[in-house]
């Protein structure tokens, strides 16, 4: 009897032992597991950090470009205190400067100026005009649109322009073939026009007939001056495809607004009267001597800049205004690719 006993103990003994081991077995697994996982997250939170650390820096980058612009143009007005014109150091092309640690700065400054306003269109008609008729600014981006021909609309032009006159003017009044809250609570997903300035072009995405193909015609040619219904286009830096702008404002053909344009020194219009001398043989039909909304100067300007750091990208419009001192001061940022 004693020996059956031994040889159950000595069973049970190893029974116990192998229990034991699958036990420890299991806890270092267990313990392998957890230290991979944390190691794995640990891993990702040192990346997430230093992809943090890396867009900081590109974002400064990019606040160092907005610097600069402001300096260049500060300097450029000073220079050039009567006249903005396209042989100035403002505006070069895009450039691309390297900086310590392997990013870049690349940036361009464009004159506002030198395109159609959006937020013109907000400004009320001149005095004396019949009352069935606009500001320049709606005449202006109608024959804009009008003189597009391939441009791939759903809307006639005149709906167009009419459209994005009923967004940015203070009633709820729609005009001939405008669109007013009426249509656009009619949606799927409705809301309201904002009866009020535009603040970037790219509200133009939510306004009737504007699809993404219409947008990339046009948006080249157009500008928004933030909280300013202002209409001064400065024909020294306007493009030559944009004389159609030109073409509507002092009422000519656009292949007598492009002539003109075609004749303007290197250096741009020494005053308004050198532009007003070569416009007239054009006959333009509502060109004044002076007119506000010619200018040979400019106060408006932007900048569009990207920086870059390891792998990391950022990307600021900022848009400047120049007052009579030459200080410059920032209207408005926006963060992302410009429009």
């Amino acid at each position: 009897m004693g020996y059956v006993k031994s040889r159950h103990i000595t069973a049970n003994t190893h029974s116990q032992q192998g229990a034991a081991l699958v036990i420890v077995l299991f806890v270092v697994a267990l313990a392998a597991t957890l230290a991979v996982e944390m190691s794995s997250r640990l891993m990702v939170q040192v990346q997430k950090s230093s992809n943090l650390q890396d867009y900081q820096q590109a974002k400064w980058f990019g606040y160092a470009a907005e610097s600069l612009a402001k300096k260049v143009i500060k300097e450029s007005k000073a220079k050039n205190k009567n006249k903005t014109s396209l042989d100035q150091v403002w505006a070069a092309d895009e450039t691309t400067l390297p900086v310590q640690g392997g990013g870049t700065i690349s940036g361009k400054i464009t004159d506002l100026q030198g395109c159609l306003n959006l937020n013109a269109l907000r400004a009320a008609t001149a005095p004396g005009a019949p009352s069935n008729s606009t500001n320049d600014g709606h005449k202006a981006l109608f024959a804009l649109i009008d003189s597009m021909d391939d441009l791939p609309i759903d809307e006639t032009p005149q709906a167009l322009a009419d459209s994005v006159l009923d967004w940015v003017d203070a009633n709820s009044n729609t005009y001939r073939d405008g669109a007013e809250e009426d249509e656009y609570l009619s949606r799927s997903t409705p809301y309201l026009t904002a009866n009020h300035f535009l603040a970037s072009i790219s509200e133009l995405r939510v306004i009737k007939g504007f699809n993404p193909l219409v947008m990339k015609k046009l948006t080249p040619f157009l500008c928004v001056i933030p909280g300013s219904d202002l209409m001064a286009i400065n024909v020294n830096t306007i493009p030559q495809e944009s004389s159609v702008i030109l073409a509507a404002l002092i009422d000519v053909d656009a292949s007598a607004a492009s002539s003109i344009l075609s004749a303007r020194p290197d250096g741009g219009w020494d005053s308004f009267a050198d532009f007003y001398n070569e416009a007239k043989a054009s006959n333009p039909k509502n060109l004044a001597n002076p007119d506000p909304r010619i200018v040979i100067n400019s106060n408006y300007f932007q900048l569009a800049a990207t920086a870059t750091y390891a792998e990391s990208r950022f990307q600021l419009t900022t848009q400047f205004y120049v007052d009579d001192k030459d200080n410059v001061t920032i209207l408005a940022r926006k963060f992302g690719a410009v429009q």
